[in-house]
């Protein structure tokens, strides 16, 4: 017991003995909330660019499913069922404002504001790709109308044909 009070007094009387230790605490955390503060910041803003993006993939998404069926609807006359598998989502270049210094360069998204809402520069936006795609529909058994809708549906999801299934609707 005497060992382990002997240690520890040990500990405390080098921990007094540094010089201006109110400083190293205080700094100490202040350094520690802003880890905090940024780390909590940092996972906000991710959750929303998150949001963003999946709202902009499943409208391109749907907007393009939708095209197809009726595209497809005008080839067979009926109305068919179409399922697309696709690769991602969509995929935003931001602008970037680069300012160098004698401490280093930094970089940071050029934001415009506009009706109270502030958003970055977009550059380019890729969107997804369509990995294959099934039609189902009345006439997808009949060769020259499957071949149409596969050539259709090539050309506007730029896939091969290899990649699309159609097949025939039970009556």
């Amino acid at each position: 017991m005497d060992k382990k009070d002997s240690k520890l007094k040990n500990i405390f009387d080098k921990i007094k003995s540094i010089k201006h230790i109110e400083i190293i605490i205080a700094v100490i955390a202040v350094l520690i909330m802003l880890i905090i503060y940024f780390s909590s910041f940092a996972a906000s803003s991710s959750k929303k660019k998150d949001t963003a993006v999946s709202t902009q993939s499943s409208d391109y998404c749907a907007r393009m499913k939708q095209d197809i069926t009726k595209a497809v609807a005008d080839m067979c006359g009926s109305s068919p069922t179409v399922v697309i598998n696709w690769d991602g989502g969509v995929e935003s270049i931001i602008a970037y404002i680069t300012s160098t210094s004698a401490n280093g360069s930094t970089s940071s998204p050029q934001i415009i504001t506009s009706q109270g809402t502030s958003s970055p520069i977009i550059l380019k936006e890729i969107y997804p790709k369509a990995l294959g795609v099934i039609v189902i529909c009345q006439g997808g058994d009949n060769v020259k109308i499957k071949l149409d809708i596969i050539s259709a549906i090539s050309v506007l999801l730029d896939i091969s044909p290899e990649k699309i299934n159609v097949f025939p609707a039970k009556k």
